[in-house]
């Protein structure tokens, strides 16, 4: 078996830093929506924890913000139809 050249150092792939997948991503993506979903997109394949959980909050956010839009609007159609009742 032949020895490789002196002076040689064999090269070792990089090792990523543990994912934990921090609720503080989720909590990033939920105040803003951008952030997470563009992190997600960045560690979707390097950090997949973290990502899902960045993606996660952002997703959650849009989702309460429809339905606080759709409630108000609700209200406010029933505010209307009571008013022009008088």
């Amino acid at each position: 078996m032949p020895q490789p050249a002196a002076g040689y150092q064999p090269q070792y792939p990089a090792t990523n830093p543990a994912d934990t997948g921090s609720f503080g991503w989720a909590v990033l993506g939920f105040f803003v929506p951008l952030v997470g979903l563009i992190l997600y997109l960045v560690w979707k394949t390097e950090k997949p924890l973290s990502a899902k959980k960045a993606g996660m909050g952002a997703l959650v956010s849009v989702i309460v913000a429809i339905v606080f839009y759709a409630l108000i609007f609700v209200i406010m159609l029933i505010a209307a139809s009571a008013a022009s009742s008088y």
